[in-house]
């Protein structure tokens, strides 16, 4: 079985929306003309979600909105200093900011309620290794532990090209959000990126 097609947090993610498929989700934001902001500085593609996926359980359209505009917020934030040197301002294509999205709605239920969260992970894997063959099942989590030792690492697959330096910058900012916002500010008093290179690193520091 191919990678792509064991990924469970994944497959959760997009359960949340009611389809199976990445590109069921996507389909629905390509259009270049959602690209951007609205006159209230609210992503397009926010609203085009919003109209497709009108009235899911897990994810109301006020939940939405408050995601949407948590990633305003840190865009912004990244655009100052790009703005500042003469730079052009980011403005996210249809997969980054789903990237976006998908961090958001896990750092929320992560940081609200971990027990929750493992237990709807844990469920979407029990779907998944009851059709897959042995040597392809993944491994349960612990159903009588803590949720939030079992789910303190997540890791973002993007293509190559597809922006994952100004991605990275952001998730920290994301992560930096929820510290602050459950009082957990003190938590953090490092952060360590790691490249596999020093031209990397050196984009990096110059875009940080």
């Amino acid at each position: 079985m191919r990678l792509s097609e064991k990924l469970v947090l994944n497959q959760w993610l997009l359960s949340l929306f009611g389809v199976q498929r990445f590109d069921e989700l996507a389909e629905q934001l390509r259009d270049e003309k959602l690209e951007g902001l609205d006159e209230n500085n609210v992503h397009r593609f926010h609203h085009a979600l919003v109209a497709h996926f009108p009235e899911l359980p897990e994810l109301p359209p006020a939940c939405l909105l408050e995601y949407d505009q948590n990633i305003v917020r840190h865009t912004q934030r990244l655009n100052e200093r790009r703005l500042t040197r003469g730079d052009a301002p980011i403005v996210w294509k249809y997969f980054q900011y789903l990237a976006l999205l998908f961090t958001e709605i896990y750092l929320d239920r992560y940081f609200r309620d971990s027990d929750a969260l493992l237990e709807g992970i844990g469920d979407r894997v029990a779907v998944f290794n009851a059709s897959a063959p042995d040597a392809d099942k993944v491994a349960p989590f612990d159903a009588s532990g803590e949720g939030w030792p079992q789910l303190n690492k997540l890791a973002l697959w993007c293509a190559t090209g597809s922006g994952k330096t100004l991605l990275m910058h952001a998730n920290i900012l994301q992560y930096q959000f929820y510290l602050s916002r459950h009082g957990r500010s003190a938590d953090l008093d490092h952060i360590i990126l790691l490249t596999p290179n020093e031209g990397l690193s050196r984009q990096h520091l110059g875009e940080l």
